[in-house]
């Protein structure tokens, strides 16, 4: 009978035991997987990358500043310049007539009276020369005798007997337009119709 106990617990004990089971509770799993912790260098970069932006932000905009200034500055020395040298190609043309009238003096002295018919025609050259170069610039001279008197281009010095109301009979000063803007208003004298005297 003790052989009989005596084997039952050997059995027992050499009966294998069953592997451990790899069923754990979710809370267990939990507990044992640790979440990696983050690294601190990421938030330190991203705000590193952000300063550079705006370095790089601002050095645009101080460029761009920089080149705007000299823009600025250029484009007004241009318009002072333009607006102090604008006479210069209309005194490029009138220097040659300012030659021809001291070449016209210069050969009247030398010549003496007979030279008085060449002085003329000189200065009457002098003269064409002069108007070609106004032209030459967008001036012209106000229509005279014979047109309608138009105040905002004539100043009528005095009314002169015609045979109609409001032309322009002579011209005492000649007006000028420049591109079709007013100058200088001509001066003339204006006619007005005589009344009719009856015979009777």
């Amino acid at each position: 009978m003790a052989q009989k106990k005596r084997t039952q617990k050997e059995n027992e004990h050499d009966r294998p035991t069953a592997p451990p089971s790899d069923d754990v509770p979710a809370e267990d799993s939990a507990e044992r997987t640790e979440p990696e912790p983050e690294t601190a260098s990421g938030p330190v970069d991203l705000l590193s990358q952000k300063d550079a932006e705006i370095a790089d932000l601002r050095d645009r905009l101080l460029y761009l500043q920089a080149d705007l200034d000299n823009f600025k500055k250029r484009t007004e020395k241009r318009l002072r310049d333009s607006l102090e040298f604008a006479a210069e190609p209309v005194l490029k043309d009138l220097l040659p007539v300012l030659d021809n009238l001291e070449r016209a003096l210069a050969h009247a002295g030398e010549t003496g009276p007979d030279g008085f018919s060449s002085l003329v025609e000189g200065l009457e050259h002098v003269v064409r020369q002069f108007h070609e170069a106004l032209v030459r610039h967008g001036v012209e001279p106000v229509p005279g005798e014979g047109e309608p008197f138009d105040p905002e281009m004539r100043e009528a010095m005095l009314q002169v007997p015609g045979d109609a109301d409001g032309r322009v009979a002579s011209v005492f000063e000649p007006g000028y337009r420049l591109k079709g803007r007013l100058l200088r208003p001509a001066k003339v004298s204006v006619t007005k119709l005589a009344p009719k005297v009856n015979d009777g």
